[in-house]
């Protein structure tokens, strides 16, 4: 049964470094790299967000079908927002495990990280203290699929 690892973690938490740095057999979708490849200079950041989230839907969907694993790159900062990935993905299929992974990287690191980012990667610092006040690390009773909790930290 193929495994969806979703990663839970404000921006510049380590993330996708973990991701790209995983040593398993599974395929990387990133919803930033969704994002990037729709805008067009001058676009505003969320200016495809609809577009963009189906296509992250779609894409994890397809490849749990084909039975590999999937990790979900994004924040998935509170329950809701991994509930709302969880209902998206099971209008196309049902039959995977979940697993968290969880980013708990303090605030000031996060920050300072960020600072070393230019362009449409930098995130701006508000919003990055909003999200870690929003932050709330998953359970194994958010989903019966749930069979593990993996902590990160950079």
């Amino acid at each position: 049964m193929p495994k969806l690892y979703i990663l839970c973690g404000i921006p510049c938490s380590g993330k996708s470094t973990w991701a790209k740095g995983f040593l398993m057999d599974a395929y990387h979708i990133s919803r930033d790299e969704i994002r990037f490849s729709m805008l067009k200079d001058g676009e505003e950041y969320f200016s495809h967000e609809i577009e963009v989230y189906k296509e992250f839907i779609y894409e994890i969907a397809q490849t749990l079908m084909h039975g590999y694993d999937v990790i979900a790159d994004a924040t998935h900062i509170n329950k809701s927002s991994r509930s709302k990935l969880i209902k998206a993905i099971d209008q196309y299929y049902t039959n995977y495990q979940i697993v968290y992974v969880v980013f708990n990287t303090p605030l000031a690191r996060c920050q300072t990280l960020n600072a070393t980012r230019t362009g449409r990667n930098f995130v701006p610092p508000v919003a990055i203290e909003t999200m870690n006040n929003r932050f709330s690390i998953p359970t194994l009773e958010e989903d019966s699929r749930a069979i593990k909790i993996i902590e990160e930290s950079i």
